[in-house]
């Protein structure tokens, strides 16, 4: 419709400019009318000036319209003025699309108001920065962690410790990495995520950091109440009848006045008694360097020599040298490989010793049990993580151990150290990994080495 109104228009104007010329024509033979020629020249050439300004008017209009558009200069209005009514379908179709426009960097303001909200509110530390290390977000948790009420780029973070750049730098997507960082001579436990994005073909990282220190300080307190009641447990085991014992033997070889008797006058009963209570204290005393050798054990694990190892492999070789104890305990060992066999970077012989661990304990566990059955496998995760498993049909573990049995020297067992589940875990972690596991009473019990 507006297309028509424009055409009429700019028809009608041609039809009146050549209907003048025609006029202009007949006059230019007449020499009497001198005045009426110059009359109809500027009313020509009024004509065509008004119709080039007619036509270029929707031009500059149509370029004012696009440039408030680049520009994003969405206050511009447009008003049709004296322009015609032909123009005032084009102004408000113009107005329409500057008010929709006008509309959308308010709702789009509005949401970037509330996830900037949403962001400062939180209590996580969250820098994003560009590949060139611009810093394009850092919220008040952030600025409050590092002690930096702002940061232009990345490499700041050297002034605040060089480890925690480095870090930063280093940690992919999905990844989680545990830092300790120095700031204003406060150490801090840090726990790094990232993970990356793209936004109009500009590539950014976003990294958050979580200070656990009060977790890790509640943890460790935990842990060493924990082991300190084992300890004593064990020690006070060895060292209670240690002391009985030798106030025993003291009454035994000392008079009424303390002073000591001569052997030869100890009866024959009383000399067992002697006997029995040295063979005890030696005993004990072996079981408490026994105790103390494990303790040691535990602190001087050997580093990890990585290379690429088959699982199955691994599995075939436990296998192998458990076979006769398996056989002996008729228990029925399995192997289960995903498809193709996953390989894993690892010391072979502390993962080998790990698995070695998980299944004696699962053959104790099914100690007596008929059709005992031991399943090693592996799994590779949805999130590209190799879960190595081994799995048993035993009693499962009681509800009121599940917290205990990492702990190091508690055992249930009635001749276990109590040392084996802790050495795997320490094992795990230099391979920065982890051990889990699932049990459920009278169904079985799954331990996980996830890597």
């Amino acid at each position: 419709m507006l297309f028509h109104q424009f055409r009429f228009n700019v028809v009608v104007r041609v039809l009146i400019l050549a209907g003048a010329i025609f006029l202009y024509m007949i006059v230019w033979e007449k020499d009497e009318w001198p005045m009426t020629r110059i009359f109809f020249t500027a009313g020509i050439v009024g004509l065509i000036v008004e119709l080039i300004r007619y036509v270029e008017r929707t031009n500059r209009d149509l370029e004012a319209f696009l440039l408030a558009i680049k520009h994003k200069d969405f206050t511009h209005t447009f008003t049709s003025g004296q322009q015609g009514r032909s123009f005032v379908a084009l102004k408000d179709a113009f107005n329409q699309i500057i008010t929709s426009y006008q509309d959308l960097r308010a709702e789009k303001e509005s949401h970037y108001q509330y996830l900037q909200n949403v962001i400062e509110h939180v209590s996580v530390a969250l820098i994003c920065y560009t590949d060139e290390g611009q810093v394009e977000l850092m919220n008040e948790a952030a600025q409050q962690l590092l002690d930096r009420p702002y940061m232009s780029n990345i490499q700041i973070l050297d002034r605040v410790d060089p480890s925690l750049l480095q870090a930063v730098k280093e940690i992919n997507t999905g990844d989680s990495k545990l830092v300790k960082a120095r700031v204003n001579d406060d150490l801090l436990n840090l726990a790094l995520q990232a993970t990356e994005f793209k936004l109009q073909g500009k590539h950014y990282k976003l990294v958050s950091f979580t200070d656990i220190r009060s977790e890790l300080d509640a943890k460790e307190v935990d842990t060493w109440q924990k082991l300190i009641r084992v300890l004593t447990h064990e020690i006070m085991n060895s060292v209670t009848p240690i002391i009985s014992l030798t106030k025993v033997l003291s009454g035994l070889m000392t008079d009424e006045k303390g002073q000591r008797v001569e052997f030869s006058t100890i009866e024959a009963d009383d000399a067992d008694d002697i006997l029995d209570s040295i063979k005890t204290i030696e005993s004990r005393s072996k079981g408490l360097l026994h105790f103390v050798h494990a303790y040691r054990s535990l602190t001087k694990i050997q580093k990890p020599q990585f290379q690429k190892v088959a699982t199955e492999d691994m599995a075939q070789r436990v296998r192998t040298l458990l076979k006769p104890e398996l056989d002996k305990r008729d228990i029925k060992l399995s192997i289960q490989m995903a498809e193709p066999s996953p390989h894993i970077q690892a010391d072979a012989e502390l993962i080998e010793q790990v698995l070695i661990n998980l299944v004696k304990n699962a053959m104790e566990a099914l100690e007596g049990k008929g059709g005992g059955e031991i399943t090693i496998g592996a799994q590779i995760q949805h999130d590209k993580r190799i879960h190595l498993f081994v799995r048993d049909n035993g009693p499962g573990i009681d509800l009121e151990y599940l917290d205990k049995v990492f702990i190091p020297f508690f055992t249930t067992k009635k001749k276990g150290s109590g040392i084996g589940l802790s050495l795997s875990r320490q094992i795990m972690r230099m391979h920065k990994g982890s051990i889990r596991f699932h049990s459920i009473p009278n169904e079985g019990t799954v331990f996980t080495l996830v890597f």
